[in-house]
C-alpha cells in the first residue's frame, strides 16, 4: 500500500529516533566513508591498548587467531596423547605406576588432549578451545613442576631448566591469547613456588629460582603482549583492506558484488529459519535531471548524503545497505518486522527530503526526493530469490508510476511471483 505524502518541508514523527537520535544536518553531515574510517581507527586503538576489539570484530579476531596456531598445536596434542598412552601402558606393564597415576593419565589427561584436538577443527568454538588448551598446558605444567621439585630433592636442581622452558612455551609457543597465557603461567609458577617452600628446598636455591621465575614470566608476558598486539594490528589492517574492496568508492555503502553474495546467503538462512526478509529498493527521483541542472559534482555530493541516510537503516548485524547501481540503493532487513521496521521506509523517505537539497527539475517536489519499493517475504519452497527482488522492483516501479516521493509495500504470502509480469501487464494496459 502507498504511504501518504506529507507536506513539503514538514516533520516526520520518529525520524530522529530511528536514525540515531541526531538532528538532520548534524549526524548526516558525516559521510559513510568518514564514519567507517573513524570506527576502524577506534578499533585499532582499543584493540592494541586493551587487547580487545568491539564484540563483533573481537569474535572474528579470535577465530582468526586460533586458526593461525592450529598447525603447531595439533602435532603437540597428538604427541602428548601418545606419550600418555605409552608411559601409562609401560608403567602398568612394569608394575611401577600407581593406580591413581594411571587413572589420571587415561581418564583425565588423554580425554583432555583429544577434546582440545577436536576443537582445533572447529574455529567457531574458540572459547572452548582456549579453555581446554590452557587446562591441558596447566596439567602438563603441574606434572613438570612436580618432577622438577622431586629432582631437586634428590640433588639434581638443573631440572629447573625444564620448568623455565615450559613457562616460555605457555607464553609464546602455542598461541594462547595474552590473558589466558597469563592465568596459566601464573598458576604453574604459583604452584611451583608453593612447592619450594612446602618441601623446604633450601633458602638460596629457593631465592634463585623465585627470582628466575619472576624474570621469565616478565619477559614472557612482554613478548606475548607484543605478539598479540602485532597480530591484532595486522588483522585490523587486513580487515580494512578487505572492507574497502567490498565498498562502493563514492558512497561507502557495500557494492553490488557484496550485495549479491549476501542475498544468496541470507536467503538460504531465511529459508532454514523461516524468518521474514524485508527487501527495499530505493531510487532517487529524477536524478538525471538533477545532474543535468546542477552538475555531476553536486550529483556525487547528493548521492553521499542520501547514502548516509540509508546506511542508518541497517542497525542490526544481519542488515545490509548497498549501492544497487547508479542512483539506486538496496536496504535488506533480516527478521520479523517490528514497528520500527514497518515505519523505517517512510522515515528514510522523510529524512532524505529533510536534507533540503534543492531540485528544480523534479516533479515530485522542490527538494531532492526518493521512491521506495518494499517487499516483505517469508521464504518457502515455492519462493525464489529472484522473485523476491522482483517484487521489490515492481513496488518501486509502482511508486514511480504513482507520482514518486512515496513508499509502496508489497507483502508476499502465498501469491506466486512471476518475474517481469507486472511491468508487461501495466504497459499492455496503458497501450
Amino acid at each position: 500500500m502507498a504511504q501518504p505524502a506529507r507536506p513539503r518541508g514538514g516533520y516526520c514523527p520518529g525520524d530522529h529516533r530511528i536514525l540515531g537520535n541526531a538532528l538532520p544536518g548534524i549526524l548526516l553531515q558525516v559521510s559513510v566513508p568518514e564514519q567507517h574510517l573513524s570506527s576502524l581507527v577506534a578499533e585499532r586503538r582499543r584493540g592494541l591498548s586493551r587487547l580487545r576489539f568491539s564484540s563483533f570484530v573481537e569474535e572474528e579476531f579470535r577465530q582468526y587467531y586460533v586458526r593461525l596456531n592450529f598447525p603447531k598445536v595439533r602435532p603437540l596434542l597428538v604427541i602428548a596423547a601418545a606419550a600418555v598412552i605409552g608411559f601409562t601402558s609401560l608403567g602398568i606393564y612394569q608394575q611401577n605406576i600407581s593406580a591413581l597415576t594411571a587413572i589420571f593419565g587415561l581418564a583425565v589427561m588423554l580425554p583432555l588432549f583429544m577434546a582440545t584436538l577436536v576443537c582445533t577443527y572447529e574455529p567457531q568454538r574458540h572459547a572452548m578451545y582456549q579453555a581446554l588448551l590452557a587446562l591441558s598446558l596447566l596439567c602438563l605444567g603441574l606434572i613438570i613442576s612436580s618432577l622438577t621439585l622431586r629432582a631437586s630433592l634428590h640433588g639434581t636442581p638443573y631440572h629447573f631448566a625444564g620448568q623455565v622452558t615450559w613457562i616460555m612455551v605457555v607464553w609464546l609457543a602455542l598461541g594462547l591469547r595474552f590473558w589466558s597465557a597469563a592465568a596459566t603461567s601464573l598458576l604453574i609458577t604459583g604452584c611451583y613456588i608453593w612447592g619450594l617452600y612446602n618441601w623446604d628446598i633450601g633458602p638460596r636455591q629457593t631465592l634463585f629460582e623465585v627470582l628466575m621465575l619472576v624474570g621469565v614470566n616478565g619477559i614472557g608476558a612482554l613478548c606475548c603482549f607484543q605478539l598479540e598486539a602485532t597480530t591484532r594490528d595486522a588483522f585490523r589492517d587486513k580487515r580494512m583492506l578487505e572492507d574497502q574492496a567490498e565498498r562502493d568508492g563514492l558512497t561507502g555503502l557495500y557494492n553490488r558484488r557484496v550485495y549479491n553474495a549476501y542475498m544468496e546467503r541470507i536467503w538460504r538462512q531465511s529459508q532454514r529459519e523461516q524468518s521474514q526478509l524485508t527487501v527495499m529498493l530505493i531510487d532517487i527521483d529524477h536524478f538525471k535531471r538533477y545532474n543535468d541542472i546542477y552538475g555531476h559534482q553536486a550529483g556525487d555530493d547528493a548521492l553521499k548524503k542520501v547514502a548516509g541516510v540509508i546506511a542508518m537503516g541497517a542497525q542490526r548485524p544481519l542488515d545490509l545497505a548497498a549501492r544497487y547501481g547508479g542512483e539506486e540503493f538496496a536496504l535488506v532487513l533480516y527478521g520479523s518486522a517490528n514497528d520500527s521496521n514497518r515505519d523505517l521506509p517512510e522515515q528514510i523517505r522523510c529524512n532524505v527530503e529533510d536534507l533540503c537539497i534543492p531540485h528544480a527539475g523534479s516533479s515530485a517536489g522542490s527538494f531532492l526526493t526518493i521512491s521506495i519499493g518494499v517487499a516483505v517475504i517469508t521464504p518457502g519452497a515455492e519462493r525464489s530469490l529472484a522473485g523476491a527482488v522482483q517484487m521489490a522492483d515492481e513496488a518501486l516501479y509502482q511508486a514511480k508510476e504513482e507520482g514518486r516521493n512515496r513508499v509502496i509495500v508489497k507483502e508476499s504470502r502465498l501469491t506466486p511471483i512471476e518475474t517481469g509480469r507486472f511491468r508487461a501487464d501495466r504497459r499492455a494496459a496503458s497501450g
